[in-house]
């Protein structure tokens, strides 16, 4: 039987927004993050997050919690919809370890909530280290406060098996010190990403390698759960990024253009010129005055006579874009350019909204805990090995007559996600338990799909995945 405040939301109008504030920086943050707080009565958060968004929160009203206190934030903000909207709100991206999972379950009525995704951290990350992601990266978190360390650790193996990158979420604390190196010592010597703060005050990256964080005590302090580790892997690029730059690599966001970050908007607004494929410079519209350029031929060839023309304004003095949906670091072509730079011509990475985030935040909440990208797949054997482990798992460029091979192997009563043009004309979308979406027999190609993590399950349409909050709190 629905509460008071239950049978209030379940009649109100008020508007529930669950909405990812990038990874700390104003200027990554997006229109649509910022629109949804401002237009919100509440705002409810962990104090630290809410600092963040401080210029944003003049006449509103806060409510604030500390760490370890989510099921209390989302209980407040499904209480105050009664009185008028709500913004609860979750750093970098709200499916990544964010908020989204248990404010759907929390909410009587998951279908009126919106999810608006945001730039993730370890992305973020990627870009200011100038980090690719080719063909897959893993996110683990190593926190094992939700979630047992045998499953982590078996995770963290079979990413290892795979040679993957690995982007290490909580990695220490000063109660939790050996899982750090208990995962290093798995994944074997890699080049490590040691980001601390991104996008906030004391702002930290370098890079190092396993051997060093093994033997040094004093590099492993510098690791707190403000940092990330990101364990480089197979098909992961490392070339050289610019804090600013005349040459930049622009991630515009799924195509909506409320989902572009300050920066790209800045970024845009300032350049001679835009390259990109003309599906892209057609999504970004005029927002921008700058001469818009689509090169033709093939992908290197493309990617050459953009960095060229680049090169020439940057050298002139002046600033040129070039442009990617989602995020540059996540299976695009910019380490094309940054490798065509080699070092030598500064190249600065401005991060999006990936593509997988704004599928993700349309399904729901299907990502919440550890999680595979991959850039594509044939078959279905790797994606029920990491399905079967625990993982959500996002797959790239898929064509709907590979499905069947992907998903054969799958729990069948898994929710999955199928679906193309996210935010743009012609979205389409298909959210379905595995089984079901074997029998619709999709056709085309370039879809998204995702098979939702453990504990998952459809209401209303909308994917709720649980995070495990329940074996600490009772609500």
């Amino acid at each position: 039987m629905l509460s008071e405040s239950r049978r209030a939301e379940a009649g109100s109008d008020h508007k529930f927004s669950i909405v990812g504030i990038g990874p700390g920086a104003s200027s990554l943050r997006t229109r649509a993050a910022a629109e949804a707080i401002k237009s919100a009565d509440f705002v409810v958060g962990y104090r630290p997050y809410l600092d963040l968004i401080s210029d944003l929160l003049p006449g509103k009203t806060v409510f604030s919690s500390s760490m370890g206190k989510e099921v209390d934030r989302v209980r407040a903000a499904v209480d105050l919809l009664s009185q008028g909207s709500v913004a609860l709100v979750s750093s970098g991206d709200p499916n990544v370890y964010g908020m989204a999972g248990l404010g759907l379950e929390m909410a009587a009525q998951p279908k009126a909530v919106e999810i608006v995704p945001g730039v993730t951290s370890f992305t973020a990350a990627a870009c200011a280290a100038g980090l690719a992601f080719r063909e897959c990266v893993a996110v683990i978190s190593l926190s094992d406060l939700l979630t047992p360390w045998q499953e982590i650790e078996g995770r963290l193996r079979l990413a290892a098996e795979f040679e993957m990158p690995v982007a290490l979420y909580n990695p220490r604390s000063k109660r939790r010190d050996w899982q750090l190196i208990r995962a290093l010592d798995i994944c074997g010597q890699r080049n490590v990403l040691v980001a601390k703060d991104i996008g906030r005050d004391g702002e930290e990256l370098f890079w190092t390698n396993s051997a060093r964080l093994l033997e040094s005590e004093l590099l492993r302090e510098k690791i707190d759960m403000t940092t990330l580790v990101i364990i480089s892997g197979r098909g992961a690029f490392q070339g050289e990024a610019a804090r600013e730059a005349g040459v930049n690599l622009v991630g515009i966001g799924p195509g909506d253009q409320g989902f572009l970050t300050g920066e790209a908007e800045s970024i845009l607004k300032s350049s001679v010129k835009i390259f990109g494929a003309q599906r892209y410079l057609d999504l970004i519209g005029d927002t921008t005055p700058a001469k818009k350029v689509a090169h033709s031929g093939p992908c290197p060839k493309r990617s050459f006579d953009r960095f060229v023309e680049a090169r020439e304004i940057a050298g002139a003095g002046n600033k040129a874009s070039i442009i990617t949906g989602g995020d540059p670091s996540v299976f695009g072509s910019g380490w094309r350019i940054m490798d065509l730079a080699g070092g030598t011509v500064p190249v600065h990475l401005s991060p999006g909204v990936s593509a997988f985030s704004s599928v993700a935040a349309r399904a729901g909440a299907p990502l919440v805990n550890d999680f595979i990208l991959l850039s594509s797949q044939d078959d279905g054997s790797m994606l029920s090995l990491l399905a079967g482990a625990g993982f959500g798992v996002v797959v790239y460029n898929v064509k709907g007559h590979l499905i069947a091979s992907l998903l054969q192997d799958v729990d069948p009563l898994r929710p999955v996600v199928l679906a193309r043009d996210v935010a743009r004309d012609g979205e389409d979308m298909m959210i379905l338990t595995a089984e079901d979406l074997l029998a619709a027999n999709p056709s085309g190609f370039r879809f998204t799909l995702i098979v939702a993590g453990p504990n998952s399950c459809i209401k209303e349409g909308r994917i709720i995945t649980r995070r495990g909050y329940e074996a600490k709190y009772s609500y």
